[in-house]
């Protein structure tokens, strides 16, 4: 059975005012208790200080006597009944047991030391038929628990459709979502005429719209892009079969030279195919080869001389600065620092100096690297595109026979495997693209 909000809502509702009714019930029950015991009390204080007044008057008249006035007194104080103890435990007036016949009784005792003269007196015994208000006490206790009954199955009822109606809002918003056209991806709930309650829930829904609806945007432009990256080598290398199949006596030599082209293209098919895969991998956490490493500098050391060659062809130089150590996967940072000095070398200016920083975050537990060129500075409104797949900048910086625009989005995704994220930034003539990426655990930095 389903969970229902408005039957849970209103058995809540119900337990409370049940709980509620019965705690007020119990309260007036006792206080009503309380006010009999007050009221008997005070009309057993008031017929001992009658008797004991009586007794004191007329302690001269023979015992009949006195006796009797003690009983015209008690027959105008209705259903008390009196017993007189002497100094001996004798009874010197009333029966052995106080109304022995009633089964709801209150007893009062009260000195008569001093009193009775040649027939000394002990103390008083007194004795009240409560039974009536016995019985309205019970009848009280009757209709409370009655109504605490009543009212409590009344309030389940009419919390019950309170409950739907005030759910009826949360119902609409439900349909609302179900009658969303998935192909349309720009409708969003308008939150004006909703109640407050569910505006952080419909503010979520249409931010969650708009994610999907971007993510889309970039899922038909990464798949454009790739069908366009593909289409020009498959195009180049079907144009370059066709020419070879009509020639009748090919030359060997051009053979040769266009089996290499075809080689060529066919590499690149490769490294971009080889790319995807990566992005794919690693957007699904299939990475996790990660050890600490106490010197940073080491992997980007192994970069530099493997970049060595393309440096020299620049006429470029390389410093490094700082270091640092995190839990990382080596080979990953190596990838991504090769990328990002690539891409260095390639818009650096000739002769100018390539800076690598190594900087422990302000951010507590992260670690930044950045890679510095001097060069054409990026255009502001390219810099936030720069981690899309197959983003370039403009026809200048494309040299796509070499470049298929997956470098830095490697880098971005490398950078998020390890908790961080990819920035870039120009300032006047130079270029500066990096990542950040978490340390990892602390005592296993302290161990290494």
């Amino acid at each position: 059975m389903r969970r229902s909000i408005a039957r849970r809502s209103s058995f809540q509702m119900s337990i409370l005012s049940i709980v509620g009714v019965g705690l007020i019930a119990v309260f007036g029950y006792h206080c009503v208790w309380m006010w009999q015991e007050v009221r008997h009390q005070e009309t057993l204080e008031r017929a001992a200080n009658a008797v004991e007044q009586v007794l004191a008057r007329n302690s001269e008249l023979m015992p009949t006597e006195m006796w009797g006035r003690v009983d015209e007194l008690l027959l105008n104080l209705g259903n008390v009944r009196a017993k007189v103890h002497g100094e001996n435990d004798q009874v010197l007036y009333g029966p052995q047991v106080l109304l022995s016949k009633v089964k709801h009784k209150k007893t009062y005792m009260h000195s008569l030391v001093g009193l009775g003269g040649t027939m000394p007196m002990r103390d008083l015994e007194l004795a009240m038929d409560v039974s009536e208000d016995k019985k309205f006490l019970n009848f009280i206790g009757a209709v409370f628990a009655v109504a605490a009954v009543v009212w409590g199955l009344f309030i389940m009822l009419l919390s019950g459709t309170l409950a739907r109606f005030e759910l009826k809002p949360l119902n609409k918003f439900g349909r609302k979502i179900a009658s969303f056209d998935p192909s349309d991806l720009t409708a969003r709930i308008k939150t004006e005429h909703e109640p407050e309650e569910l505006y952080p829930v419909i503010e979520q829904f249409n931010k969650l719209i708009g994610k999907v609806g971007q993510y889309h945007d970039q899922l038909r432009s990464f798949n454009s892009n790739v069908a366009h990256e593909l289409n020009t080598p498959l195009s180049s290398l079907t144009v370059s079969h066709e020419l070879l199949l009509r020639e009748k006596n090919p030359d060997p030599e051009h053979l040769k030279e266009a089996l290499h082209s075809h080689l060529e293209e066919l590499q690149r098919m490769n490294r971009i195919i080889q790319s995807m895969l990566f992005l794919s991998h690693a957007s699904q956490g299939q990475y996790n080869d990660f050890r600490v490493v106490a010197k940073l500098s080491e992997p980007v050391m192994t970069v530099m001389d493997y970049m060595e060659a393309m440096l020299e062809e620049k006429n470029l130089q390389f410093e490094l600065h700082g270091d640092a150590s995190a839990r990382v996967d080596s080979e990953l940072i190596k990838r991504a620092l090769s990328n990002l000095v690539s891409n260095a070398i390639r818009y650096a200016e000739e002769g100018s100096t390539i800076h690598i920083h190594i900087d422990n975050s302000t951010v507590a537990g992260q670690v930044l690297f950045t890679v510095s060129n001097k060069g054409v500075c990026i255009p502001a409104a390219s810099v936030p595109h720069l981690f899309e797949p197959f983003y370039r900048v403009d026809q200048s910086r494309n040299e796509s026979g070499h470049n298929h625009g997956l470098g830095l989005a490697i880098v971005a995704a490398i950078a998020r495997l390890h908790g961080g994220e990819p920035f870039a930034q120009c300032d006047g003539d130079w270029v500066r693209i990096g990542f950040s990426l978490k340390k990892g655990d602390s005592s296993s930095l302290a161990e290494a």
